[in-house]
């Protein structure tokens, strides 16, 4: 009898065991925190491999078009293409390109332009025509930039008193700057009585006033 009874009770413990590993099992299963599948994600072949999020392509054109370059040539410390940001003005060219050279004529030049990409640009030399495709203003002269007669005498000489900024722009030496330099100074001080007045005018000198002494004439004032 007492092997029966000994079975029973072995049995009887077992059950209750696996009762109880059951219970476990399913309050484990139950709860959503822990036991929730591990998820691996791989890197895509857009992501860079340090770590960096990569830039759309939208951000990449963003970044090439913040950079430009320019060709500055003429009275330059060293001349040559550089690379500059959008933005940027012909002074900063010019201090990419090491700066003018004793000889350089910046009052000719608009420093304060904008700079446009691909551009060539060329600072002229004291005395020295400016070029017409130095964009020494606003860009390239179109039909709109052509001087008209007014403030030109019957025989083809330049009225300092009454010609336009694009006319004197026309003569050798005398870029928009210095066009301008003239126009204020004659509204200012009233008009040139003599051709050698012009060199009242600041940045014009004994140079230029040789270069457009037989170009010009003065009258009365408009």
């Amino acid at each position: 009898m007492t092997e029966p009874r000994t079975r029973r009770l072995a049995i009887a413990m077992l059950a209750a065991l696996v009762v109880v590993l059951v219970v476990a099992s399913a309050a484990l299963f139950t709860q959503g925190g822990g036991n929730e599948p591990v998820r691996i994600i791989l890197p895509t072949h857009d992501a860079p491999s340090n770590g960096t999020p990569a830039l759309d392509e939208s951000s990449q054109r963003s970044r090439s078009g913040s950079e430009l370059r320019v060709y500055i040539t003429g009275a330059v410390r060293r001349p040559g293409v550089y690379l500059l940001s959008a933005g940027d003005r012909f002074e900063d060219a010019l201090a990419a390109a090491g700066g003018g050279t004793s000889e350089a004529d910046l009052a000719a030049v608009n420093l304060a332009l904008r700079v446009q990409d691909e551009a060539h640009y060329r600072v002229p030399s004291i005395g020295e025509t400016p070029d017409s495709e130095s964009y020494t203003d606003t860009g390239p002269a179109t039909s709109q930039d052509a001087p008209s007669d007014t403030g030109q005498s019957s025989n083809g000489l330049i009225d300092l008193n009454s010609a336009s900024v694009e006319l004197l722009e026309t003569l050798p030496g005398i870029g928009p700057v210095r066009a301008k330099a003239i126009v204020a100074d004659r509204e200012l001080n009233g008009p040139f009585l003599t051709i050698e007045q012009i060199t009242r005018v600041q940045g014009i000198g004994t140079t230029t006033y040789t270069n457009i002494r037989d170009l010009v004439t003065v009258g009365d004032s408009p």
